[in-house]
Order: structure tokens, then sequence, then C-alpha cells
């Protein structure tokens, strides 16, 4: 995932108007679900996701969408809690 932040961020640092986004490709028809890093175009809405090129050969329907504010927060809230216990577990140590 590390290598498509970077490729996000450069691809938003090349092309005027885009900006990064979390986003999560999903397939209906394999009922499956993944995190990835995209662009998006504020006023035209047009994407670009490098993860989802690689998800379409074994998923056919893969679709990314962009997480908005409000399920941003809320990803980054329960990522704060997830990581909480292991990081006091570890400056415990």
């Amino acid at each position: 995932m590390t290598n498509s932040i970077h490729q996000v961020f450069k691809y938003v640092c090349r092309h005027q108007g885009f900006r990064a986004s979390l986003g999560i490709i999903s397939s209906t028809s394999k009922e499956k679900t993944m995190l990835a890093w995209g662009a998006i175009h504020a006023s035209s809405g047009e994407t670009w996701v490098p993860e989802l090129n690689n998800m379409l050969s074994s998923w056919p329907d893969a679709r990314w969408t962009p997480m908005n504010q409000q399920q941003a927060s809320l990803f980054d809230q329960a990522f704060e809690r997830e990581t909480k216990p292991g990081q006091d577990w570890l400056m415990s140590v």
C-alpha cells in the first residue's frame, strides 16, 4: 500500500484539480472489499486508482468509492483505537 500512496501523491502533484483520498474497492460478485488510495478530481469526479487496475483481473466488477469526510474520520478514530493498546504495550516493555 505504501507504493500506492506514493503513486497517488505523485499523480496529484502532477495533475491539477486532483486530491488524494482513501476509498474502498469493492466487488459484488466476489463479496470482498479492500481499502485503497486513489485520486479524485474535485470538479469532474474523475478518479485514478492504481490498485484498481491490479484488482480488475481477479475482480472484474471492482469499483472504487472514495470515502467522504465523515467516513474518513470514523476510519481514523477506529484505527487509533486499534493501534493504541499495542502502542501502550510496546512502551511498557
